[in-house]
């Protein structure tokens, strides 16, 4: 089934009202409303105008040390306004910014920094409990690359000046008249089937177009006020976040990890329209015993993504707040969020479905030989946009194979499409599964299992969790004997701990379709089968 796009005339009406970087709302505030409150931290808040100028000085810094237009800015960090200004920065010189999750592993980080071709690195130095130095020390002593550290916010450091207006205003000038569209404007690391996080290439226009349809048809709240604390190299929080605040001239609210009594506290003293996360993250909220004493009359939408919301969490807040709901199914490669509930308190509309396809784009659910389907009929999940991915970073064979021959992306989730037009999802047909919200390829889990000594082959698939929504099970062929204990301390030595196993089984033999193909559903089943004894 094909959907329809929206007017040639209607399409051209939107495109003008349309900025075409998210530099264009920033730069149009720092003109005419610099002191609007653009970000909160702590106990800092910052003005758009100071957000501006930090910006042009650590753009200024970065040039000082060598790097320019085209190059490759990697930034890790947690969600702070550093990582937004850093985004700034980077754009302002004509880079890409390369988000790495500080989570990550050392070995997960080298390798983004080496397949990115990074030019700098902007780092925090400990995230929570988990000192970083150890890695900074040694991406400088093996990549080269110049590391710029922040412990404190980095605009108590000596930066260059920011009380330069002519000379930043001339920037951002300069920076907006050299700006290309279809230039990439953020690298974002997703996992894959190979088993090596791949970069998806996200353009200025791409990610630009998301955010500003967001504000458009689902948040329509000049300068809203919102929480970001979901991973900042998450196209999430780049896009429904960071983009939709800049778009509506609205403030970013900081939390570094995600927190219920943290958030519910945000929404109550900041005052938040929007209360947004994955279902885990909700069920969390409601879930928290502050939730009850809450005033939540400042929230106006909510709204989630990566998976359906619990029918008890949902009830629960239709009760507590008068807001409108919305949720929302997406992906990297989309550039956010493709299909969305109209805002709606509709309990049905958002237990069985998961909205509508957005109008400006064109989807279509695809059977056989990438042929579209009947209405109510499951099938693959395929999308054109007007503003599409530009691939993946040095790897053109999976950015050939992520689309059809007449430009339609491969989701590679199954759906259908009722004769209301709204989509229901059936499953995925790769073999990704959702742990927390995040993106969990089996093959990337299995590559480290593999690599240990005494693992002969692994195989991974996602089972359900009542905390996490799903988590990874492992099971093995050894040629030596080994612990499970043992197996997983492996893993969360190399691996970020939400794609650590959180069970492992020795199998003698891995069940497999093919020679290379996993039987997956054999392994589900007898891990339930062991499970009821």
């Amino acid at each position: 089934m094909m959907c329809a796009a929206s007017s040639e005339k209607d399409r051209d009406a939107a495109e003008e009202s349309r900025p075409h970087s998210l530099l264009q709302p920033v730069h149009d505030l720092l003109q005419t409303d610099p002191q609007r409150e653009a970000m909160v931290f702590g106990r800092h808040r910052l003005s758009y105008g100071l957000v501006a100028a930090y910006a042009g000085a650590l753009a200024r810094h970065l040039k000082n040390s060598g790097v320019g237009a085209g190059d490759r800015v990697a930034v890790m960090s947690s969600p702070r306004p550093e990582a937004v200004i850093s985004l700034l920065s980077a754009w302002l010189i004509g880079a890409t910014w390369v988000g790495i999750n500080p989570r990550y592993h050392r070995e997960e980080q080298r390798h983004v920094l080496i397949d990115s071709n990074a030019a700098a690195l902007i780092s925090i130095t400990a995230d929570g409990k988990r000192d970083l130095e150890a890695d900074l020390a040694s991406h400088e002593a093996e990549t080269g690359l110049p590391v710029i550290r922040f412990d404190q916010p980095f605009w108590s450091r000596d930066l260059p000046a920011v009380d330069d207006r002519a000379g930043l205003d001339a920037l951002w000038e300069r920076s907006l008249a050299d700006l290309q569209g279809d230039c990439p404007a953020v690298v974002i690391y997703t996992s894959g089937s190979t088993g090596r996080p791949k970069g998806a290439l996200i353009t200025h226009n791409g990610l630009t177009f998301r955010s500003w349809t967001m504000f458009k048809d689902r948040f329509p709240v000049p300068r809203i006020r919102q929480l970001v604390d979901l991973p900042v190299n998450h196209i999430g929080a780049m896009a429904s976040g960071i983009g939709l605040a800049m778009v509506a001239g609205g403030t970013m609210v900081f939390s570094e990890h995600f927190d219920p009594e943290v958030t519910l506290r945000a929404i109550e003293a900041e005052r938040l329209h929007a209360l947004t996360g994955v279902p885990t993250m909700i069920s969390r909220i409601v879930g928290h015993p502050a939730f009850r004493k809450t005033d939540l009359s400042s929230v106006r939408y909510v709204s989630w993504g990566a998976g359906p919301i619990k029918e008890s969490d949902l009830l629960t807040l239709l009760s507590a707040t008068s807001a409108e709901f919305s949720q929302q199914y997406g992906m990297t490669e989309t550039n956010g969020p493709i299909c969305y509930t109209p805002p709606t308190r509709d309990p049905g509309i958002l237990l069985q479905t998961t909205g509508k396809p957005d109008p400006r784009l064109d989807l279509r659910i695809a059977g056989d030989e990438d042929r579209p389907v009947p209405p109510g009929t499951e099938g693959e999940v395929q999308v054109r946009m007007p503003y599409p991915f530009a691939g993946y970073l040095n790897n053109p064979e999976a950015t050939k194979a992520a689309f059809t021959t007449d430009g339609f992306l491969h989701t590679g989730d199954l759906a259908l499409i009722r004769e209301d037009g709204y989509l229901v999802f059936c499953g995925r047909s790769k073999e990704m599964y959702k742990s927390g919200g995040f993106n969990v390829y089996p093959r990337e889990v299995e590559v480290v299992l593999e690599a240990h000594p005494s693992v002969k082959a692994a195989a991974v698939i996602g089972v359900n969790d009542p905390t996490w929504g799903e988590v990874g099970h492992a099971f093995v062929e050894l040629r030596l004997p080994v612990s499970a204990e043992d197996i997983l301390r492996w893993c969360k030595e190399r691996l970020a701990n939400y794609k650590v196993p959180k069970g492992v089984s020795v199998i003698e033999t891995i069940p497999r379709i093919t020679v290379e193909k996993v039987d997956r559903s054999r392994l589900a089943e007898l891990l339930a089968r062991n499970a009821a004894g």
